[in-house]
């Protein structure tokens, strides 16, 4: 038999079931894949930076774009989750920045607005 984890929100506490108990996740949420209770199920907004416009999400798959941020916790969409532009003199190398945590070194400035690196 092939059997395969219940999606996020769903559960199996179980041995041999052919189905999975609970609700889906709604978008904007996610839970870990393979829960064995309810408990373990529990829906979490997905984190900032991150978006989700799926049911039964086992992780946020949408990110802010590298330069951007977003501070926005359970976003559906790329548009919800507001990402912004890193503010001069910081910059986000990677998808799915909360912060800009990248910075332009002491003695230094920049006026980019969404910068992905120093130079």
């Amino acid at each position: 038999a092939a059997c395969l984890d219940c999606p996020g929100g769903k559960f199996s506490a179980t041995t041999g079931a052919s189905v999975c108990s609970g609700v889906a996740c709604k978008i904007g949420t996610y839970s870990t894949p393979g829960a064995t209770s309810l408990s373990t199920a529990a829906c979490l907004d997905c984190p900032a930076g991150k978006f989700s416009a799926t049911t039964g999400a086992s992780i946020c798959s949408g990110t802010c774009n590298a330069g951007t941020y977003s501070t926005t916790l359970g976003a559906i969409s790329l548009s919800t989750a507001a990402c912004v532009d890193c503010p001069g003199g910081k910059f986000s190398a990677t998808t799915g920045a909360s912060t800009c945590s990248g910075a332009c070194n002491a003695g230094t400035y920049s006026t980019t607005l969404g910068a992905i690196s120093l130079s």
